[in-house]
């Protein structure tokens, strides 16, 4: 079986083909350590958390087709409870990923009442939340730090590089895998019909608000364990630091520069950006951001279905080109 037969039976093969790819992949990666310095390994972690909130965001942006604009108020949310958990309470990493998770989740289940709007109401209300957060916990005291006029709270790192390294490796494989058994799932060919059409999908019997507001729990909860896990990484936690709009939009760059709607879009949009980005600032400094910009709306003009799209179209010219030409019979005059 060469490559081109091997993607397409992954692509359209069962579940676990692509989980099994999956686990290939991240036992690739987990050999990075012996052979990168701590500059890459830091940079790798960088990857696995963009990749990994991409992938969370393109559950309900891409693959149910409602863009989230303020969808990093849950990666904020996880991080400050990491940084409030291990700070004020002495809690262990492990237990704050999971408090971060169940608060993010429980923040989506708010989220309900906005699911009547669409389109650019509904980004706008996404946003709107996320500043109203920022405010709060920027006011709030209890928030702000152990004392009254902090504005950040000081982390201590709770593990080596090493093994950050390897816990957000397994975190994006968590993700990532999570992600590819709820697509295969009802719950994927609901958001899949809803994104096609929602008022089709719901007279057809479609529970179209349920499964939006499961699939919103669920790429919501990814972030909160993502930043609360994050958090002693970082090791200074401030609004400024973990509410930053950029982190939103990261994710919606990543996912549409990749391939909103696939499984594979955030992964290559993650690596494709980290290789641009990290050629542009060291060849170019001066003209980075005019050349990561551009590379961006090349790809998303000429390709609108992103990296993932050129990637499948040319395995399936591949494989056209592969097919034997059927021969005209021999009673066929030429």
């Amino acid at each position: 079986m060469n490559f081109v037969s091997m993607a397409y039976a992954i692509r359209t093969g069962p579940v676990r083909n692509q989980l099994l790819c999956l686990a290939v992949f991240l036992l690739v990666v987990a050999l990075c350590p012996l052979v990168m310095n701590d500059y890459w390994l830091r940079l790798m972690i960088f990857v696995f958390v963009n990749i990994g909130l991409a992938s969370s965001w393109n559950l309900i942006g891409g693959f149910g087709g409602y863009a989230s604009f303020g969808h990093g108020v849950f990666f904020g949310i996880g991080a400050f409870a990491g940084a409030v958990g291990m700070v004020r309470y002495g809690l262990p990493l492990p237990v704050v990923m999971m408090i971060g998770g169940v608060l993010a989740a429980a923040l989506a289940a708010l989220f309900v009442p906005v699911f009547k709007q669409k389109g650019l109401y509904f980004a706008l209300s996404t946003l709107a939340v996320m500043l109203v957060f920022e405010t709060v916990l920027q006011r709030w005291t209890f928030t702000r730090g152990l004392r009254s006029h902090d504005l950040g709270w000081t982390l201590a790192p709770s593990l080596p590089l090493e093994g950050f390294f390897y816990l957000f490796l397994g975190l994006l494989g968590l993700i990532v895998g999570s992600i590819i058994v709820v697509v295969r799932s009802k719950i994927g060919y609901a958001l899949h019909a809803i994104r096609k059409d929602e008022v089709l999908a719901s007279s057809i019997g479609v529970r179209t608000t349920t499964y939006k507001a499961i699939a919103f729990m669920i790429s919501a909860a990814w972030p909160g364990v993502l930043g609360a896990a994050f958090a002693p990484f970082l090791a200074y936690v401030s609004v400024q630091s973990v509410f930053d709009v950029s982190i939103t939009l990261n994710m919606i760059l990543i996912t549409i520069f990749g391939g909103a709607g696939t499984v594979i879009g955030p992964i290559i949009g993650g690596i494709a950006l980290s290789v641009i980005d990290q050629i542009a600032w060291g060849n170019f400094l001066e003209y980075h951001r005019l050349i990561y910009g551009a590379l961006i709306v090349a790809i998303t003009t000429l390709h609108p279905g992103g990296l993932a799209s050129v990637f499948w179209a040319w395995v399936e010219r591949r494989r056209a080109a592969a097919k034997p030409v059927p021969r005209p019979s021999a009673h066929v005059r030429a």
